[in-house]
């Protein structure tokens, strides 16, 4: 064996690899579940169409195919009579084990959910299912989309205790609304298998410790920062390891963690289009915990915790109705206004331990090895394995079973945790949960991090800790990064030359010393050949080093060095020594030079440089020999103008070396010197003498640089009064300054604002008269420098102040005027106003300043002087004094919006106006008002609540409130051709948020032109002005196209262009082919026809009349124009006011008692004076307790169904039940019902289902639900008011309601005539006041007596009756008091000047027999007269008790008639009667018809308020939700009868819904609201309910000159109104469908609110009169009836009629 050999121990290991073949299962269709049979390990698939049972090892066992099979999700199982139904696939929603029976819940999507139970071990054998059991049967969801899960659990009732399973899903548009619920799994007393045993409101909710679901409460979980990953994709529940619980505790965010607690392991994503993802950990106790502390906060502390609010409701708006319950209570929705949940600031929050770019798709969480790994699953098929420590790390990747495709959330593991089941589409896999590759030694195991494998120590492999012998005890199973691997720390001596030997020691992480000897220098000669010796470089090598234990098992290694000088020095061929020197192995010494003198070198100067030398024997020569033989002493002579450049730096370093002269050879040296060059950076003389005194340098007067001495100092400025002199040569230090003179006098150094060399400060003192010198400074050395310009001693002299006065807050930026001011600088002048400071902002020519706040309580101040101060010597008075005022105050501001663009806006009544600091330009500004600008800002959408102020000096005046609104858009204006009489009409958006028409601007071209009419929606220019709005511009040559411009503030917008019309004198177009659509030419065609045959009759009698009529008629045309004209501003300008006053607040919605009461009773006949609407019952207090017990069976009774609907029959099928009977009948039956709404509606369907079957088998099943001749027509007019209540309040009530105030108001707006019943304004042409009443519009102002001094104004018309005037009055006095609980008109007294007016006095104007009801004119009250309105005692007297004797309240008496502005058309006075002719008659007929014009006018200003209402109802998006369950009933059953088309389909649904409620609504809209509908307003609204009519109807009816002129007034909208109409039913058809539960879910809910304010006994007694009164023929029919005698129907009448009745009961 060689020297250099190395006895070594080696091990040979046999690794057994863990590698094994994955198994894998793969479905035909894609997979929806997976679970596991904890007992057996079985795996159960939920695929798409089939179920499989595998074994462990994903063997396939059995196989059940769940579909595809036949169905609708319309239909109702069992589906074999469904003409809709096809084959669907079956989407298993549901897995769930139930391992105490042995069975396994299986629940698809087909038939409306239903589940079944089949058997654990033989899938295929079935054990329950049932497709009969109905709407309680549905389990889970039927849309494919909408998730669920399901969880086994026990339920107890009193002493029974059974299996259950809860079942969550999410919200979907098929099925019930019902996300939580109960299910059982056995039969038990009345419930059946599936069956939801627990009621529980539709909502998410959270239950815990709750069978009943009453804790329900939404906790919020947040993952990341600010909730960044808010969306959970998967979930587990799992036990944390020591390591993780640690650290859980550690981070102090749940308080102690265990290692026995419940973690919930959540991976959640961003909401982006490239989403990363989050995991995030929640203890379950600190959840618990979470959710007790809020709903503890709503019991007892108002939702607060620590003053912050911690409870909300998402699905209500009324917070203050959250936690109002009391603590007796249960935290629910049963008691509450709605399901609680917490407020984002009490969110449980975590941050998110492992973070990746991508999406994950699934979590598992096992324990290893007391350590915690996460498993995620990724949507692009990788599972990431994740240490979770207190720096969790991804410590492996691997690709799913089918890479690419997302991983299921079902990840499982099998029973002993060392696979893991991962599905991905239709595979399953089962994959190793540790590393299988093959690890040989320690290093290569420890590198894998995986949790699963660690270091076997002492036998030599890498295991899991479970797999290695003595892992319990310390180093024997080692797992990285805690654990390192046994390794060779250190050698003593680290390294040995070759040429010795000695022993070494080893030590190593467990202190084992070994000692070896190695071989003689001899081997190294062979190392090349012995594989153990490594060479590395060439001046050493390497010798691997082992220990083993047992010979057989490697514990650790490392590598030896050993090194050769002699190879060292052969590194570096230039210089070999210090090659040798300089290496790690510390070899021999080598000559060097080194410790340079002197270090500094000048630049330009020849300097000697000594330097030491060492180690030099080997220069000891003859050649040297008068030097020592270690030490050397050499000169270097170096200028800098040969070798270097420093013309840039003031230094540099320069390293030279010393060479043999024989062999030219460097001589390892050190040798660094530094050249620099006094001249670079120091161009005077004091920067010279000023650098580090090492260099030595000083300045040179004749080259003027830096080298030996300074020149005299040179003064280039001085600035005044304290004076700073500038210049250059000021000496170095401040002492160098010997004296200052400044125009031969002294001036004293201030020597702390000294700067070396070019700047010295000095104070100079006064002097007598005004003298100029120049400024003289000496230095140190006899220098001195003078200044070339002059100083002057000046005295300045202040004379005005302006302004002379401000606010106390100070701020006023005053200008101080007068001569010399500019004297001295700026810092040396101070400024006081009356001891107030005044802040100098500039000096110059005149002195500005600004003021200090005043804090003297008097205000306004006396005059204060100002004084300006020079320096410390010399004060200035001014002569004019300043004073201080109150500060301004804003007493109000109008706009309080503006565009983002800008907006026009005033301040006003402001006390004291200054100048403006603004970012606006001010526009005109007084004592009281200002007026400026709103500044442009930056909102991008909705509106913007800014901080807006005005600053006022030192006041900032704030505006609130401010708010910016988006700028308008404006839609494209298509080309039109205007004229004189056009109107230019631009329509857009948000015109009116934050504008008037008085400061928006229109232009055609470059011609202004005003805005009349600013609407939201649109504008009209004002074409009263045609001369300079419509004038063209001279340049003009020809009809060009010119753009039309709109202008809000500094915002304008083309909205498109305008040609002007080429007039031809033949041509003329009159206004009223743009204002008066095509109604009115029939009616002119009329006249005109009238006219000319009168003319033809009497030809040759009147041909003089015929001219002068045609004058007339000429004449009447154009004063129509003109009236169109007007009035149609008019009304488009009140038409906008209408829009702004209403509000939802103020409108006066009826409870729902009452309105149920009125739109049930009300319609019948005495129905004001029915027991219904008092709710009194004649009842004796004696019997009142047993009439109450008897009625409430009769209740029980009537919840029966087979009484109910023979009892529905037999009286129908009485003769003497009419048409009115039965619409009673029903809507008592609603209100005794409406307890169990659902049942109600069970009952309506029953009987319209017979009404159908008797209608289809009839010849025109169209005339159904045509009129209201059955019960259940009724019934079911009174279901639509109940559930439509709620949708008039939130949507169509507003409308509706504003339609009424606008026909109100625009009937009111003329006369109307208090007896004829017939108005100037109003949409019905038989109401229509054909004459032309002269009126004037008054404003009174009413002092209402007993109400304090303040006096209301109101408009009224000076034609109107004392009545109509009381009227109005009381309308605007109480209009935010709902009429029942105003007072009534007769119940009032109006007094004018001492006099109580009345309708009808001794001072009435009689006309023959005919009396005129008194007006205001009558009275002669004026405008802005004052009237006093009184309350009387007694309001039922009539208006005779004013009168002053019996006389006069006869004579009143006598006249009989009575009329107010126009007698009746066929009592006409006898002389005129006499005197006329048919020519006169028929002439005033024409004259008449031309009236007609007005319905025109009023409907043009209502048409928007028509439009909305129309809108609101016949909007499907926002439908109630009982109109598409009903037409879906009524669709349904369409389909069963083959003579039932679509067009009988919608007739049925215009019958149900239109005709049959809103109609009723529209026409009485006093139903739902508290209002007074008059004759007057009847009328009008008559004609707006035919228009809806003939809307709904789908015939199509031609119009001729004989159609009513209701209907030619809406002709032109009647097809826009149709077609309204077809896209509801429409949408209705295409909304998502309701189902039964659903809508039996929100009628209990209408149910349990209002069923208690409702008069239910009433009811059941009014009810019980029927039975009575038909008592016979209701016996008879149930004794005939064998289901009824089963129930004993006829014994238990009987029995309550006899208690009723006080009887005793038959035997």
């Amino acid at each position: 064996m060689a020297w250099w050999t190395l006895a070594v121990l080696l091990l040979s290991l046999s690794i057994v690899c863990c590698a094994e073949s994955i198994q894998e299962f793969t479905s035909s269709t894609l997979i929806n579940n997976v679970v596991q049979d904890p007992l057996t390990g079985r795996i159960y698939v939920g695929a798409i169409n089939a179920i499989y049972q595998l074994d462990s090892l994903l063997k396939q066992e059995k196989k059940v195919e769940t579909g595809p099979k036949r169905d609708s999700r319309h239909c109702t199982p069992p589906i074999q009579s469904c003409h809709d139904a096809k084959m669907t696939d079956n989407t298993n929603k549901l897995l769930l084990v139930h391992p105490s029976n042995g069975s396994l819940i299986v629940c698809g999507s087909l038939f409306k959910g239903i589940c079944s139970l089949r058997k654990l071990s033989s899938i295929d054998h079935l054990i329950y299912y049932n497709d009969s059991k109905g709407e309680k049967a549905y389990v889970v969801s039927s849309e494919e989309t909408v998730s669920v899960v399901g969880v086994m659990s026990t339920f107890t009732k009193e002493n029974d205790t059974f299996d259950v399973f809860v079942v969550g899903k999410g919200y979907g548009s098929q099925g019930n609304m019902k996300l939580i619920s109960t299910r059982i799994l056995q039969d038990f007393g009345n419930w059946d298998v599936f069956e939801d045993i627990v009621e529980a409101p539709a909502v998410q909710v959270t239950p815990f410790d709750d069978h009943h679901y009453y804790s329900y409460m939404e906790l919020q979980l947040s993952c990341g920062p600010n909730n960044t990953y808010n969306k959970a994709q998967a979930a587990f529940v799992s036990s944390p390891a020591e390591e993780l619980a640690r650290n859980l505790s550690a981070s102090g965010q749940y308080g102690q963690v265990r290692s026995q607690d419940k973690i919930l392991f959540v991976v959640s994503s961003t909401d982006e289009d490239k989403p990363r993802s989050g995991l995030c950990m929640y203890p379950l106790r600190y959840i618990n915990q979470r959710i007790m502390e809020i709903i503890s906060a709503c019991y007892t502390k108002n939702g607060k915790i620590g003053n912050k609010v911690a409870v909300d409701s998402p699905y209500t708006t009324s917070a203050n109705l959250l936690c109002s319950v009391s603590v007796r209570y249960k935290c629910s929705a049963d008691f509450l206004p709605s399901p609680l949940a917490s407020t984002p600031g009490f969110a449980l929050a975590a941050q998110a331990v492992h973070t990746t770019r991508g999406l994950l798709m699934a979590v598992a969480v096992a324990v290893e090895a007391e350590r915690t790994v996460a498993f995620l699953g990724t949507s692009n098929g990788k599972v990431y394995h994740v240490h979770l420590s207190s720096t969790p790390e991804v410590y492996r990747t691997v690709p799913g079973p089918s890479s690419g495709e997302a991983v299921n959330k079902h990840l499982l593991f099998d029973r002993n945790h060392r696979h893991l089941y991962v599905t991905t589409g239709k595979k399953i896999s089962m994959v190793p949960v540790e590393e299988c590759d093959m690890m040989k030694d320690c290093k290569s195991c420890m590198d894998l991090k995986d949790l699963y494998r660690g270091w076997c120590a002492l036998e030599g492999r890498c295991t899991r800790k479970s797999d290695c012998r003595k892992a319990e005890e310390e180093k024997h199973w080692l797992w990285s990064p805690q654990n390192q691997c046994v390794e060779i720390t250190s050698f003593q001596p680290p390294n040995l030359s070759c040429k010795k030997m000695q022993k070494r020691k080893w030590a190593t992480q467990r202190s084992l010393v070994i000692s070896f000897k190695y071989l003689s220098r001899r081997g190294l000669a062979g190392r090349r050949r012995n594989p153990l010796l490594t060479r590395v470089p060439s001046d050493f090598v390497q010798v691997a080093a082992k220990i083993f234990v047992n010979d057989e098992v490697e514990l650790a290694s490392s590598y030896f060095t050993f090194y050769n000088c002699s190879a060292a020095a052969r590194q570096a061929e230039n210089t070999p020594c210090m090659s040798c020197v300089d290496s790690e192995w510390s070899c021999h010494k080598c000559p060097v030079f080194e410790n340079p003198t002197p270090s500094l070198i000048p630049v330009g100067y020849e300097t000697s440089i000594e330097f030491t030398g060492k180690n030099l024997r080997v220069y000891e020569v003859k050649d040297f020999s008068s030097y020592l033989p270690h030490q050397m002493l050499m000169l270097l002579f170096l200028r800098s103008q040969d070798q270097f450049a420093y013309d840039e730096t003031r230094t540099v370093d320069v390293l030279f070396y010393i060479k043999d002269r024989k062999t030219h050879k460097k001589i390892d040296s050190k040798l660094n010197v530094t050249l620099y060059n006094c001249a670079v950076g120091r161009e005077d003389c004091s920067l010279c003498k000023s650098a580090d005194p090492m260099y030595s340098c000083v300045w040179c007067d004749k080259t003027k640089s830096c080298e030996r001495d300074c020149p005299n100092p040179e003064i280039t400025d001085v600035s005044f009064w304290r004076l700073t002199i500038k210049g250059s040569n000021l000496g170095i230090v401040k002492e160098d300054i010997e004296s200052i003179r400044v125009a031969g006098g002294p001036c004293v150094h201030q020597e702390e604002k000294y700067s070396v060399s070019t700047s010295v400060v000095c104070e100079i003192g006064g002097v007598q008269q005004k003298q100029s010198g120049v400024v003289e400074v000496k230095v140190k050395g006899g220098k001195s420098g003078t200044s070339s310009v002059m100083f002057t001693y000046r005295d300045p002299r202040p004379e005005r102040v302006q302004p002379n006065r401000g606010p106390r807050a100070g701020g006023t930026l005053i200008t101080i005027t007068g001569t010399d001011l500019e004297t001295g600088t700026k810092d040396d002048v101070s400024i006081t106003v009356g001891g107030v400071v005044c802040i100098v902002e500039t000096f110059q020519k005149n002195i500005t300043c600004k003021t200090g706040e005043y804090t003297v309580q008097k205000v306004p101040s006396d005059n204060l002087t100002v004084t300006v101060k020079y320096g410390k010597h010399t004060t200035k008075d001014v002569p004019t004094p300043f004073r201080f005022f109150e500060n301004p105050k804003l007493d109000h501001h109008y706009p309080d919006t503006s565009f983002v663009c800008h907006g026009l806006y005033s301040g006003v009544s402001l006390s004291l106006i200054l100048p403006l600091q603004s970012e606006v330009e001010v526009k005109g500004e007084n004592d009281a008002v200002m007026q400026f600008s709103s500044p442009t800002v930056n909102v991008t959408d909705g509106i913007a609540s800014l901080r807006t102020y005005i600053v006022m000096d030192n006041i900032e005046l704030e505006l609130k409130p401010f708010d910016y609104h988006p700028d308008p858009t404006f839609e494209e204006n298509q080309k039109r051709i205007v004229s004189e009489n056009s109107i230019i009409s631009v329509t857009g958006k948000g015109f009116a948020k934050a504008m008037t028409a008085q400061e928006a601007e229109a232009f055609v071209g470059d011609v202004s032109c005003g805005v009349s009419i600013l609407q939201n929606d649109k504008l009209f220019l004002d074409w009263t002005q045609p001369t300079s709005c419509f004038k063209r511009p001279k340049r003009d040559t020809k009809a060009d196209l010119l753009e039309l411009k709109i202008k809000f503030g500094h915002g304008q917008w083309i909205v498109g262009s305008v040609e002007y019309e080429k007039k031809t004198e033949a041509s003329w177009t009159s206004p009223l082919d743009i204002i008066i659509p095509e109604v009115i030419a029939p009616m002119v065609g009329i006249t005109i026809i009238i006219i000319i045959a009168s003319v033809c009759c009497y030809r040759k009698q009147a041909e003089r009349e015929y001219e002068k009529l045609r004058q007339q008629l000429e004449n009447l045309e154009g004063s129509v124009r003109d009236r169109c004209k007007k009035e149609f501003t008019e009304l488009m300008i009140e038409m906008e006011d209408h829009t702004g006053d209403l509000s939802e607040p103020c409108i006066p919605f009826l409870d729902y008692k009452t309105y149920t009461d009125r739109v049930f009773f009300l319609p019948f006949k005495n129905s004001a004076s029915d027991v219904m609407i008092t709710g009194k019952l004649d009842i004796p207090e004696a019997r009142r307790a047993t009439v109450t017990q008897a009625l409430n069976q009769f209740l029980n009774l009537l919840n029966s169904k087979p009484f109910l609907l023979s009892f529905i029959c037999t009286l129908e099928g009485h003769p003497d039940f009419n048409a009115r009977s039965k619409g009673y009948f029903a809507s008592l039956l609603t209100v005794a019902l409406h307890s169990k709404l659902d049942y109600y509606t069970d009952i309506m369907r029953t009987l319209l289902l017979e009404l159908m079957e008797q209608y289809a088998r009839s010849k025109n099943p169209k005339l159904m639900l045509h009129r209201s001749e059955t019960v259940v027509e009724k019934m079911l007019c009174n279901w639509m008011s109940i559930c439509l209540y709620q949708f008039l309040k939130d949507s169509a009530g507003e409308p509706l309601y504003k339609l009424f105030k606008a026909v109100k108001h625009q009937l009111e707006k003329g006369p109307v005539d208090a007896v004829m019943k017939k108005a100037k304004y109003t949409l019905n042409d038989t109401d229509l006041l054909g004459d032309d009443v002269e009126y004037c519009m008054l404003t009174l102002q009413v002092l209402v007596h007993g109400e304090g001094p303040g006096v209301t104004l109101v408009k009224v018309l000076n034609c109107d009756t004392i009545s109509q005037v009381k009227e109005k009055i009381l309308e605007q006095v109480y209009k935010n008091v709902p009429y029942s609980q105003r007072p009534k008109v007769e119940s009032v007294t109006l007094e004018s000047a001492g006099q109580i007016l009345s309708d009808l006095d001794l001072t009435s104007q009689k006309e023959g027999r005919w009396k005129r009801m008194n007006t205001l004119a009558h009275y002669d009250v004026r405008d802005n007269a004052t009237l006093v309105l009184s309350r009387v005692l007694h309001p039922l007297q009539s208006y005779d008790q004013h009168q002053d004797s019996h006389e006069e309240r006869n004579a009143l008496l006598e006249e009989d008639k009575v009329f107010h502005l126009v007698r009746p058309a066929e009592e006409v006075d006898e002389v005129k009667s006499k005197r006329g002719n048919m020519k006169d008659k028929s002439m005033t007929k024409a004259i008449t018809e031309l009236y007609l014009m007005r319905l025109l006018s009023v409907k043009g200003t209502l048409q928007q308020f028509v439009d909305d209402f129309f809108r609101s109802v016949l909007c499907s998006s926002v439908g109630p939700p009982a109109v598409k369950y009903f037409f879906d009933f009524l669709d349904e059953q369409a389909q069963k009868h083959d003579n039932v088309d679509d067009q009988t389909i919608d007739i049925w649904k215009t019958s149900s819904l239109p005709l049959r409620f809103w109609v009723n609504i529209l026409r009485n809209p006093h139903f739902i609201f508290d209002i007074h509908v008059n004759e007057v307003v009847d009328a009008s609204l008559f004609v707006i309910v035919q228009t809806f009519m003939d809307a709904c109807t789908k015939s199509e009816r031609k119009l001729s000159r004989d159609s009513p002129n209701h209907k030619l007034l809406y002709a032109k909208e009647i097809s826009t109104y149709k077609k309204m109409v077809e896209d509801y039913y429409k949408g209705i058809r295409e909304m998502v469908p309701v189902s039964n539960q659903h809508m039996n879910t929100h009628l209990a809910k209408v149910s349990r609110s209002h069923t208690g304010k409702l008069s239910t006994q009433v009811a059941l007694h009014q009810l019980y009169q029927y039975a009575n009164k038909y008592y016979d023929v209701i016996i008879t029919s149930f004794d005939e009836d064998p289901a009824a005698q089963n129930k004993q129907l006829a014994l238990r009448l009987q029995q309550i009629v006899a208690v009723l009745e006080n009887k005793v009961t038959d035997p």
